[in-house]
Parts: C-alpha cells; sequence; structure tokens
C-alpha cells in the first residue's frame, strides 16, 4: 500500500512530529525537515488546499520550535512526550482554523504561515 503522506526527515524524531499532525492535512501532503537560517531544524508542511477558494492553493506552513524546548523534547523519553504532540497539534490545528476564518471573512489566505512553539511545547 502506497503511503498517502510523504515524508521527508532526516531526523526519526521530526517525522514522529510529522505523523502526529498528518491527519489535519489532505492526502498528498508532504512533510520536510529543514533547517532554519540559524541552523535550528523546522518542519516544513507542504499541501494544497481546496477550501481557500474555487480553486486549489498550494500553502507551506512551517512550525518553527524555540531551540530549548527542542532540546527538552528530544530529551524527554518517547513514553512522555504525549503533552509535546498535544501542544503541537493544537497549534497546527490553531493556525488552519485561522485560515479558514480569514477565508470565510473575505480576506486573503497567505500562501506561507508559521507556527512557532516555545516553551509550551517541552
Amino acid at each position: 500500500m502506497e503511503e498517502a503522506y510523504q515524508y521527508d526527515c532526516a531526523n526519526p524524531e521530526f517525522e514522529e512530529l510529522a505523523r502526529v499532525i498528518s491527519d489535519l492535512f489532505p492526502e498528498q501532503t508532504q512533510f520536510i525537515q529543514r533547517a532554519a537560517e540559524d541552523g535550528t531544524p523546522t518542519l516544513a508542511i507542504h499541501w494544497v488546499a481546496m477550501r481557500f477558494g474555487s480553486t486549489a492553493r498550494r500553502i507551506v506552513m512551517t512550525v518553527v520550535t524555540a531551540p530549548a524546548a527542542l532540546a527538552r523534547y528530544r530529551a524527554l523519553p518517547a513514553r512522555l512526550r504525549g503533552r509535546s504532540f498535544a501542544v503541537l497539534r493544537a497549534y497546527v490545528e490553531a493556525s488552519i482554523g485561522s485560515l479558514e476564518e480569514q477565508y470565510a471573512n473575505g480576506e486573503a489566505v497567505p500562501r506561507d504561515v508559521t507556527v512557532d512553539l516555545g516553551d509550551e511545547f517541552a
């Protein structure tokens, strides 16, 4: 069976994070681990949104985690990462909801969105 989502993450922890939120996005969404300008790893989510107009629209959501929070997350045993998963999921859901609200209000929906995770993440 072919995977509905595409994961291009050098680090298994980032693929794990991508899988936590993948069901929020349509099939064929790409989850790509990238380095920010300061070298901090980020998760870029590329998807085609059908619900923001009459035509498909490519959107990139970048999840940026504060370095200290990412270090704490990585130090957590796998069994204690549930809270971080819940925070990630809540922030991504809120960002998607914000895009939907912008569209409903007749505002332009940006093609690039950033989700910043700080100390609440881990």
